[in-house]
């Protein structure tokens, strides 16, 4: 029997089951770091009124007059903002009037913020100011009935 052998092959028609689709990767929480590029500028002669929603990493040298929201913000000494920030991070040179949430907030000797800033993680260089409410804390009380033992102890024991 050679190459074509005279024995008929039988050929199916019946196709190759498809193979299952790939499940999408797990998604992973899109964290930046100071060593990514920074992707959008504004400009110190800019002015923004309304509000600013990005992704990945912006520095702002202007000012901007309404609400930002966004991954990674750079606040420049020549920055201003008039109004609430929301990012995941958010490294501050400048001023802002207005509230702040971000998981890790880096508030450096050139700042003035004015407002209530909300993080997990809170970092104040010597010379920053804030005026106002500062909430930093990854901890979770786990049991508030302990705190109040804690601040009110029992009768029996103050006596002595």
């Amino acid at each position: 029997m050679g190459l074509f052998g005279s024995k008929e092959e039988k050929i199916s028609s019946k196709p190759e089951p498809a193979a299952a689709p790939l499940a999408p990767p797990p998604e992973k929480k899109n964290m930046r770091n100071d060593k990514d590029p920074i992707e959008s500028v504004l400009a110190k002669e800019m002015v923004i009124k309304g509000e600013v929603a990005f992704k990945g990493k912006a520095r702002f040298d202007g000012t901007i007059e309404g609400n930002i929201s966004g991954e990674y913000l750079i606040l420049s000494e020549t920055a201003k903002v008039v109004g609430n920030i929301e990012a995941a991070t958010l490294i501050c040179h400048g001023r802002v009037e207005g509230n702040i949430t971000a998981d890790i907030v880096t508030v450096h000797a050139t700042s003035a913020i004015h407002g209530i800033l909300k993080s997990e993680s809170l970092t104040v260089e010597s010379g920053a100011a804030l005026d106002g409410e500062v909430h930093a804390s990854t901890r979770k009380q786990s049991n508030p009935e302990r705190s109040k033992v804690l601040l009110n102890p029992p009768p029996d024991m103050t006596k002595k």
